[in-house]
């Protein structure tokens, strides 16, 4: 009501009030007196009608101040509702009418695509999943559905919703709309996740290192990791994986995870030995969900089972020593037989004697091979290293096992782009090494089929590699394929003789070279054993950037 309302009022009622007592002072039969009193009657319905009006405007006036206050707070709490949780509107079928840039933001869709599907879309099982189901019988019942549920984005990533879901009926009680709110829960349930897994690996007895794969700065490690590294939990963000060992090299580790890195390898394991813990590490890959790649190593302590091993290999080793002396007597007496020295002999008498003599030279490699290992792991084995130009070495190594590969029908060929490549190696073992790789490639191989011999440079090593194109290796027996007297059995069913040391012996001379001997293979399309051999330590920047400019300049194919 405004001033001139009351202004109005105010005037009437005076009027009326003046003329009333002018008509009780002697006036009210007198003509004037009952105009004065009709007056009066007058002059106060229209002081009450503008009072009525003033306050009907005053109520208008109130009820619109109400409705623009209603309307803000509407749009408060749409603005509120799109900041912080995701709305979608759909009919009674579940057919979305309209989302929110929140909504379609975080499943990764634009509005445009989601509007007219299903809203089972989102669902981990679609139509058949149980909770779509449960909330449709719900909104079926006119009730209102809450819970959390776990749903899927565009790209199939999980994400864990708080869910509101409000049936709209009409005044003939039928669901025609649903009206879903949904709040994020993910970063709650990846914490609560993180928490767990946390206090899970906290009190493990392995030790758990994870590290940056770059910098390899930590990220975490369990308490037996912090203990055993005589760190303190908060010095732990200064640390790298470098600092757990003061015997680690940087260097020598990038090497060791460097098949991870490029994908040839899901895990690599390398022995180590810290005081009187004899065990193994395990390293693997991760990929978080921001795209950070880390590194997560396990350290086992196996020095129980190293132990049992190690006495087992002294009892073996013992009989190796007794059997050695009358297997090699035994050896030349049948050399001396087969000679001829002491008559000829017909021919079923020369075929057991070849069989005899064959199966003398398998045990003594089998009691050599056994010695070998004993010496290797007792580090009592001696290699005298010397700088070797592995170009001319492995030339050298494939024409030694041109014979054994053409008794098998079986061709090798060595191709290298590199002109030369020194390394520090102990040429007679480094020689045992690729031997045992060539003889295993050839005995895989197909008959008239090849082995391909590669020197290559690897940034920071060289890589020795030899390819077969025979039955495979499955990934179930990796962990079996270094492991001493390990005969795995073969995709193709043949049998295949072998010590079923090579391998084992092989990779301790490969680790004692600080190298890397490791293999690639797919069933039934072959197998790729590899060693990477270090650069010369003695060898300077300028050398190391000349050999990988000349990498590519020069050498040639063998066959």
């Amino acid at each position: 009501m405004t001033s001139d309302h009351y202004k109005l009022a105010a005037f009437a009622f005076v009027v009326a009030i003046l003329t009333s007592l002018i008509s009780i002072n002697g006036l009210g039969k007198s003509f004037l007196g009952e105009n004065l009193a009709n007056a009066s009657i007058y002059l106060l319905l229209i002081g009450v009608l503008v009072v009525a009006v003033a306050r009907r405007s005053q109520i208008l006036s109130l009820q619109a101040e109400i409705v623009r206050k209603q309307g803000q707070e509407i749009e408060l709490t749409h603005a509120a509702l799109n900041a912080h949780a995701m709305v979608c509107l759909t009919d009674a079928d579940g057919i979305i009418t309209s989302v929110n840039e929140n909504f379609a933001e975080k499943y990764g869709y634009s509005q445009s695509e989601l509007a007219g599907t299903s809203i089972s879309r989102v669902y981990r099982y679609g139509i058949n999943d149980p909770v779509f189901s449960e909330i449709g019988k719900t909104l079926k019942s006119g009730r209102i559905w809450t819970g959390e549920n776990e749903e899927i984005a565009s790209d199939g990533s999980k994400l864990f919703m708080h869910c509101t879901v409000v049936p709209m009926i009409d005044h003939q009680g039928r669901h025609t709309r649903t009206v879903a709110i949904r709040t994020d829960n993910s970063d709650f349930h990846r914490a609560e996740k993180a928490r767990f897994l946390k206090d899970l690996l906290d009190h493990l007895q392995d030790e758990v290192y994870i590290f940056d794969s770059k910098s390899l700065k930590m990220v975490y490690a369990n308490l037996i990791a912090i203990s055993n590294s005589g760190w303190e939990g908060s010095d732990l963000q200064q640390k790298t994986i470098i600092d757990a060992d003061p015997k680690m090299e940087e260097r020598l580790f990038r090497n060791h995870v460097l098949p991870l890195i490029k994908g040839e390898k899901t895990v690599v394991s390398i022995d180590v030995k810290r005081g009187e813990l004899l065990g193994e590490i395990s390293t693997r890959l991760y990929t978080g969900d921001d795209g950070q790649t880390l590194f997560v190593s396990v350290l086992r302590d196996n020095t129980e089972r190293r132990q049992m091993e190690q006495a087992r290999m002294e009892s073996v080793s013992v009989v190796s020593h007794e059997l050695r002396t009358p297997l090699t007597s035994i050896k030349g007496a049948l050399r001396l037989l087969n000679s001829g020295a002491l008559g000829r002999f017909d021919d079923k008498s020369e075929s057991i004697l070849d069989i005899a003599s064959r199966n003398t030279e398998r045990l003594l490699l089998v009691v050599d091979g056994i010695l070998d290992l004993e010496k290797m792991r007792a580090g009592k084995m001696e290699y005298t290293k010397a700088s070797v130009d592995l170009v001319s070495f492995v030339k050298d190594v494939v024409a030694m096992s041109k014979g054994y590969g053409d008794e098998h029908g079986v061709e090798i060929e060595f191709q290298s782009d590199l002109i030369t490549a020194y390394a520090e190696i102990s040429a007679e073992r480094i020689m045992q090494v690729l031997s045992n790789l060539l003889s295993n490639a050839i005995k895989h191989s197909l008959s008239e089929g090849k082995v391909r011999v590669k020197l290559s440079n690897e940034k920071g090593f060289w890589r020795v590699s030899v390819s077969d194109d025979g039955p495979g290796i499955p990934e179930s027996d990796r962990n079996a394929v270094f492991e001493s007297f390990s005969q795995l059995v073969s995709h193709d069913g043949k049998k295949r003789k072998g010590t079923g040391l090579g391998l084992a012996i092989s990779q301790k001379i490969v680790n004692a070279h600080d190298g890397i001997i490791d293999y690639t293979s797919e069933v039934g399309k072959g197998a790729t054993f590899f060693v990477n051999l270090p650069f010369p330590p003695s060898m300077n920047l300028l050398e190391k950037t000349t050999y990988a400019m000349n990498a590519g300049l020069g050498g040639e194919g063998v066959s």
